[in-house]
């Protein structure tokens, strides 16, 4: 039984060690996704390919080290690592998926800038879309803008109305226009 363990430890940790070590947004399970339909966009879920990496060095780490040392006897190792492999497993897919949720970042979001004040930076026309500079998050921002009035230069100040498409729709902000 101690093979298994082995394997399992060799294997689940060698790949956690590689996420780590590779950091970033990569998921070494990419290929999830297309097979199942009902992926949240938000994040890797609960039996995601990295909860299941857990769950294996988990299993093959206290599995391991109980066979290995005795502890226990092999069938309570089992039950043990059966155990603790399953609860590694739920708690990285819970901290995954509670860290994949959009509130979860410090990053901004275009959809936040309804609201907003934003600097022309491109004029923007009726038929003519512009650009602007918007300050999401305490982080600047630029995107595409539109509006209904007649033009508006670049360095008027505008307040955003709507946000569709990332598309800012935005008006001359109020004390901008003057008496």
């Amino acid at each position: 039984m101690w093979l298994v363990y082995a394997i399992a430890l060799i294997v689940g940790g060698g790949i956690v060690l590689l996420q780590a070590l590779g950091g970033s947004d990569h998921d070494i399970g990419a290929a999830e996704a297309s097979l199942d339909a009902h992926h949240a966009p938000a994040g890797p879920g609960i039996l995601s390919t990295r909860s299941v990496m857990f769950a294996l060095f988990a299993f093959g780490l206290v599995g391991g080290a109980l066979h290995v040392l005795r502890l226990a006897s092999p069938a309570a190792s089992l039950a043990l690592a059966v155990a603790s492999g399953v609860v590694a497993g739920l708690v990285a897919g819970l901290a995954f998926r509670a860290l994949g949720q959009p509130g979860a970042s410090g990053e901004a979001g275009l959809h936040e800038a309804r609201g907003q004040r934003a600097r022309v930076l491109v004029p923007c026309a009726r038929a003519q879309r512009g650009k602007i500079r918007a300050r999401i998050k305490g982080q600047l921002v630029d995107m595409m803008a539109t509006t209904d009035e007649a033009q508006i230069g670049a360095g008027r100040e505008v307040l955003i109305v709507d946000v569709k498409d990332d598309v800012a729709h935005v008006v001359t902000a109020p004390e901008a226009l003057g008496p």
